[in-house]
């Protein structure tokens, strides 16, 4: 990374964007004072105020946003305090982790913030990584059976199954790798990461082209997605990430950062403007190589 860009990242007024590049892109150790400093300033923003009061709130999906946004920020269980604890296990034990398409996503974001040792966490996701198929991906959860019906086959939903990479990716950061990661990481590679397998230039979700984020259940981006590969072990120069660097390079300024592309209307936190460069995507690109 370039120490201009870099210096970007790190700029005071985004201590959510500085915190987690000191701990994923420095990995600097929770005890380190710039980490220390900027948990700090982060838990004293309006940034940190406004999850915090979606959090508290009755709305299940409000609570769920402002999960994903603590583990996207690098803040852990430990640093927010008995409040998210009991919001935490309120909310698991109202939905049991079946938030309609968001349930891979709401477990990798409990991983980050550091919930995996608790049993419920823990057995919910040896339950739900066992339910893999075949060809590496993870069925539509649907009961429609015009959608999904169980008395013929599917083929694994791509949207769905992203969210288990990035699950499976936040577990080997962790120190916890799944059994499944082989199989998972091998349905992406031989499509190089975005294509139908009997049209290798149609994608097969288009917005897995562009870097949408914050990440929704059904929607996450092309910066993740090669992020998380990276993680799991997959050869920057390999064929299937030289693909990947392709797109995400689409969206690459002259300036070295990128451009975030969309978002959601009501998105989970703030993280810019669509069109905008974006310290997010950038961060996560830089981390993706």
């Amino acid at each position: 990374m370039e120490r201009s860009i870099l210096e970007w990242l790190l700029e005071e007024d985004t201590p959510e964007v500085r915190l987690r590049t000191l701990k994923e892109y420095e990995k600097l150790p929770e005890s380190d004072e710039r980490v220390i400093e900027c948990k700090r300033q982060l838990l004293q923003s309006k940034t940190y105020e406004r999850a915090l009061k979606k959090l508290r709130t009755d709305k299940l999906w409000a609570k769920y946003d402002a999960i994903l946004a603590f583990a996207e920020w690098g803040l852990t269980r430990n640093d927010i305090g008995r409040d998210i604890d009991s919001e935490v296990f309120a909310l698991i034990e109202s939905t049991g982790f079946k938030m309609l398409c968001g349930e891979p996503l709401l477990l990798r974001n409990l991983v980050k913030l550091g919930y995996y040792p608790e049993d419920v966490v823990k057995n919910e996701i040896d339950s739900v990584l066992r339910l893999i198929k075949e060809d590496g991906g993870f069925g539509c959860i649907s009961t429609n059976k015009k959608t999904n019906d169980p008395r013929k086959p599917h083929k694994s939903c791509a949207r769905l199954t992203v969210e288990y990479l990035l699950l499976a990716a936040e577990l080997r950061l962790a120190g916890h790798p799944a059994e499944c990661e082989s199989s998972l990481v091998h349905y992406f590679t031989k499509r190089n990461i975005f294509y139908r397998t009997d049209d290798m230039k149609t994608p097969m979700v288009e917005v897995m082209l562009g870097t949408f984020y914050p990440p929704d259940p059904i929607k996450i981006g092309a910066h993740q997605i090669i992020y998380a590969l990276k993680v799991l072990g997959c050869a920057p120069e390999s064929e299937a990430m030289q693909a990947g660097y392709e797109v995400l390079d689409r969206h690459r300024l002259e300036n070295g950062r990128y451009l975030l592309t969309a978002s959601k209307s009501i998105p989970a936190f703030k993280a810019g403007n669509a069109g905008e460069e974006n310290k997010w995507i950038t961060l996560y690109a830089c981390m993706a190589r």
